[in-house]
């Protein structure tokens, strides 16, 4: 069991957890073989339906296939996807994931108190391994939290070999053993930045294209390349995914090789698909009956997007900041309409009104709701990276420290590759108008 320190009755509990119990260990290593049949025999008492949350900083929708990815596979996260709700639309108000996880815990009015009704059936625990998220427990609305950012010391150097070995793979590991404890749970989430900090996947989840293992070379074409020496050489033994632990932060090189944006994008889809398949490992753990699963990000990941490799990289663009947001059940349904980081404590809310174990599959957006208009909408998204960024339905136009001016179609263009802002001078008049006065914030349509 997990031990820690109470501050009163009422207060929360800090739990901080240098090293897992061995019962955590081999509750995640044998999770595939436990059946929610196997935990009644037991004994174990089944809750009405909590709500289990991941959120992620440095997760991007175009490594989800529920997002339309055709170079990764999810076949959890895709899964809870076809039944539930997809956000397409659900954007950054702060770049600073540490920020943005407040923005969705407080919201920016912090009119919404979601927590009262999760509390009923249970406490709300948060499971983390940041640091700064740890350290402003005392200003978060949790009950208990279980830190593990100070394990870092005690990780390998190199990709771990089993799951259970990853950084992820410790933290699904708390996560269980806290599930396995007497008192209940109705929030459980958990927050990662293993996707930002430490790719320790083992690479054998990369997936490969047929010839991959025989040949490590580049494709003929790099031949017909003019590089220098140092350069070919790198390029010639380039792998098809990369062994490195630090993420990429980098500025792609202009004589760069499509085969290295490639490669790194392996990688990181080496990540999300540890995160697939510790889902379903946790999802088949938990004693708690059919829970809501909530997938969210905080924090975006360039992969090669206007020439830049990693997180929070070069100027802020739609890969920055269009996150994804998938909630479990309450669909199918695709959700078209701009929405902002903002609005997250009101989902929350709106979840809690739906976990009833007797209605478990009930709508939470009616059809109606489903086909409102977005006009008027706008998501202003804070950043140390640029001077303005906004996006409403049809546009998003951002404005660089150098003063540079840039607009692109939404939602067709999706990762910013047509700067229309020449073409457009109307448009980008309008948004000069709205800094000047934030009380005038119509833009006209795309159209």
């Amino acid at each position: 069991m997990i031990s820690g320190y109470s501050r009163s009755p009422q207060a929360a509990r800090v739990f901080c957890v240098p090293s897992l119990t061995l019962s955590g260990t081999k509750r995640l290593k044998h999770a595939l073989k436990i059946t929610a049949a196997d935990l009644e025999l037991v004994g174990f008492h089944l809750k009405p339906r909590p709500l289990l949350i991941l959120s992620l900083e440095g997760l991007t929708p175009s490594a989800l296939g529920c997002y339309g990815s055709s170079w990764n596979r999810t076949p959890a996260i895709d899964a809870i996807a076809d039944t539930g709700c997809v956000w397409d639309r659900w954007l950054a108000t702060d770049d600073q994931p540490s920020n943005m996880f407040l923005h969705m815990v407080h919201g920016l009015d912090q009119t919404t108190n979601w927590k009262d009704k999760w509390q009923a059936n249970g406490s709300i625990d948060l499971i983390t391994d940041v640091e700064h998220i740890a350290d402003q427990f005392e200003q978060l609305p949790f009950d208990r939290m279980v830190s593990l950012h100070d394990r870092e010391q005690e990780w390998e150097q190199s990709p771990a070999e089993d799951i259970v070995d990853t950084q992820l793979g410790q933290l699904v590991a708390a996560a269980i053993e806290r599930d396995a404890e007497q008192d209940d749970w109705s929030v459980l989430w958990l927050h990662s930045d293993f996707l930002t900090k430490r790719w320790d996947a083992p690479r054998y989840m990369a997936l490969m294209d047929e010839g991959d293992e025989d040949s490590l070379a580049p494709s003929d074409e790099v031949e017909l390349l003019e590089h220098e020496g140092e350069i070919l050489e790198r390029i010639e033994k380039l792998p098809p995914y990369f062994e490195d632990l630090a993420p990429p932060s980098f500025q792609l090189p202009e004589e760069a090789h499509p085969d290295l944006v490639t490669s790194w994008m392996r990688t990181y889809g080496c990540q999300i698909r540890l995160l697939d398949v510790l889902i379903e490992i946790l999802l088949t753990s938990l004693k708690a009956d059919d829970p809501h699963v909530l997938i969210v990000g905080t924090s975006g990941f360039q992969l090669g997007q206007h020439g830049w490799m990693g997180h929070r990289q070069g100027p802020l663009r739609s890969a920055d900041i269009r996150l994804p947001l998938i909630v479990s059940d309450l669909g199918p349904l695709h959700l078209p309409q701009l929405s902002g980081g903002d609005t997250f404590p009101n989902i929350l809310d709106q979840i809690a009104s739906h976990s009833s174990p007797d209605e478990p599959h009930s709508l939470v957006w009616s059809p109606e709701q489903w086909c409102r208009s977005d006009e008027g909408t706008s998501v202003i998204t804070k950043s140390d990276r640029t001077a303005h960024a906004i996006t409403t339905p049809d546009w998003f136009y951002v404005q660089d420290h150098d003063q540079s001016e840039h607009l692109y179609l939404k939602p067709d263009d999706i990762d910013d590759f047509n700067n229309v802002a020449r073409l457009r001078p109307d448009i980008v008049e309008q948004f000069l108008n709205t800094q000047k006065n934030p009380a005038d914030s119509k833009i006209d349509g795309a159209i």
